[in-house]
C-alpha cells in the first residue's frame, strides 16, 4: 500500500490548496506527497510543504484518511493533518511538481493557492470526506 500526507493549513478564512490543470480537467488537492523510506508521517509531511508550498509548518491534530485506487489500480492512502505555518514564503516551493520533464511536473500545472472557505462547496476538491469535515468544522 502507498501512503500519502496531506495537510490541512487554515488562515484569515481561507484554505492552502493546489489547484490542478491537466487539459481534461481543472481540480484541486489538499497539498502534500508521498511518505519514503524512512519517513514518519511528520517527517513526510514537514518535507511535502517545503516542496510544494515553500513554507515551514507544525504538525497538528490527525483529521482522517482518504482511500483510493490510482490509475494503475494501485491502492493508496492518504493521512491528513491540521498544520499550521511557522516560516517560509508560501508558493515559493520547488519540488518535483515544479520542474519540466519530471512525471510529475509534465501532468499538467500545479499552483499553490488561498481560497476562502466560503467557496469549498463550489470547488472539485479531492477527498469529499475530508472537504465535508473543512466545511463543518470552520465554515
Amino acid at each position: 500500500m502507498n501512503e500519502r500526507v496531506r495537510g490541512i493549513i487554515i488562515k484569515d478564512g481561507r484554505i492552502a490548496l493546489i489547484k490542478r490543470v491537466k487539459p481534461d480537467r481543472t481540480y484541486y488537492i489538499f497539498p502534500g506527497g508521498g511518505v519514503e523510506d524512512g519517513e514518519n508521517h511528520s517527517q513526510a509531511l514537514i518535507r511535502e510543504m517545503k516542496e510544494e508550498l515553500g513554507i515551514n509548518v507544525s504538525i497538528g491534530e490527525f483529521v482522517g484518511e482518504y482511500h483510493e485506487n490510482n490509475s494503475k489500480g494501485i491502492a493508496i492512502v492518504h493521512y491528513f493533518y491540521l498544520c499550521e505555518q511557522t516560516g517560509g514564503t508560501f508558493g515559493t516551493g520547488d519540488g518535483l511538481e515544479y520542474q519540466p520533464n519530471t512525471p510529475y511536473g509534465s501532468g499538467g500545472t500545479h499552483d499553490p493557492i488561498w481560497i476562502p472557505l466560503s467557496k469549498l462547496p463550489t470547488i472539485d476538491l479531492q477527498a469529499e470526506n475530508i472537504k465535508k469535515f473543512v466545511i463543518e468544522k470552520y465554515s
